[in-house]
């Protein structure tokens, strides 16, 4: 099994140049032009007919942690990414969403075998159309989502990693991480 899903991997990144040196992924043909202004950043449902309920839990752009498996995916595909489901061994039950942009990671939604989300981890660019300041980034995620800043310990964040942590008004954990350049959010009920 193990031989297998390393070879889908190998296969996967041999498919973006990134993974390589290449700036292209072999599915492209173009890539947008970047916005002339600065970032813009959308922490709002963008498609609200299509967001999934979220039973007393934030939205991100219509994915919560009260989203199923089939409305992450089909969330995902709405929003223009790339989907790849993984499933539990030996089951077909989803365990993981992934979200692709140009063959870039931009996210993911773990779940328990019954289909309940575990976790959701997204990178900023899921928000952001272009890199942004950790901190701002940090900041308006925290004011549109109602979260509590929490101190964090200096042992969790040290040297190269930037982190933020807080409690949502529903009661979500929220970490905002940045090791190198981009940041990421992970949320837990």
């Amino acid at each position: 099994m193990r031989v297998v899903v390393s070879a889908v991997l190998i296969f996967w990144a041999s498919l973006c140049g990134d993974a390589f040196g290449g700036s292209r992924c072999a599915s492209d043909e173009t890539r947008p032009e970047k916005s002339s202004g600065g970032p813009h950043c959308s922490f709002d449902d963008d498609r609200p007919d299509q967001s999934a309920p979220s039973r007393g839990y934030s939205t991100f752009r219509g994915i919560g942690l009260a989203s199923r498996p089939e409305d992450v995916q089909r969330i995902g595909q709405s929003l223009g990414y790339e989907v790849d489901r993984s499933l539990f061994v030996g089951d077909d039950a989803v365990a993981a969403i992934s979200l692709y942009k140009d063959c870039r990671f931009i996210g993911r939604a773990d779940f328990d075998r019954q289909g309940r989300m575990l976790r959701l981890a997204l990178k900023e660019k899921y928000f952001c159309d272009e890199t942004i300041f950790v901190r701002r980034f940090a900041e308006a995620l925290f004011a549109r989502y109602g979260v509590t800043p929490l101190k964090v310990d200096d042992d969790v964040c040290f040297q190269d990693v930037t982190c933020f942590k807080g409690v949502s008004k529903h009661g979500e954990q929220f970490l905002i991480l940045r090791i190198g350049v981009e940041a990421e959010l992970y949320v837990r009920p």
